[in-house]
């Protein structure tokens, strides 16, 4: 069993300054049995991965209004001394992908960093208008494969 302690997201080289109630990674996948006349069920090494989707979903307490193109694709953020608009750009682009990490500690405290590769944020704008409650954002980034590449986006580096 893997314990995982307290950790820090980030999204490229910026750690998101606050999160409540953590995060989850997960990987999704979906497996297809060949099968051949004569199977009584599933036979060793004739077992596939078709699909494989690895997410990592921080929930982001405090995150910084000129930020917003970075946790949200298709998004265009005008800053400047008055104010901070976000609208919608219609488009996502290349930098809308990012490096997604959640770096913490085994609960033996060996370190241990789960990274997402090429990875968006496909969520809608959601936020819960509570009086007298704080926003949280939940940004769920999924990794995404290189055009014509098999290997799977995401890793998880357990230090020695």
């Amino acid at each position: 069993m893997i314990v995982l302690g307290n950790g820090v997201f980030s999204i490229g080289t910026t750690d998101i300054a606050l999160t409540r109630g953590g995060g989850q990674f997960v990987v999704e996948r979906e497996y297809r049995d060949i099968e051949a006349d004569g199977d009584k069920g599933p036979v060793k090494g004739r077992t596939v991965i078709n699909k494989s989707v690895p997410k990592l979903t921080m929930n982001a307490l405090s995150i910084i209004p000129a930020d917003y193109g970075t946790y949200y694709p298709g998004i265009t953020v005008t800053d400047d001394v008055s104010n901070t608009v976000i609208t919608g750009s219609g488009d996502i682009q290349d930098a809308d992908y990012q490096t997604v990490k959640w770096t913490g500690k085994t609960k033996e405290g060996k370190a241990v960093i789960i990274t997402l590769n090429n990875a968006i944020n496909l969520e809608n704008f959601d936020w819960n208008l509570a009086d007298k409650d704080e926003v949280i954002h939940a940004l769920t980034y999924t990794g995404t494969y290189t055009e014509g590449s098999d290997v799977e986006p995401w890793n998880v580096d357990f230090v020695k």
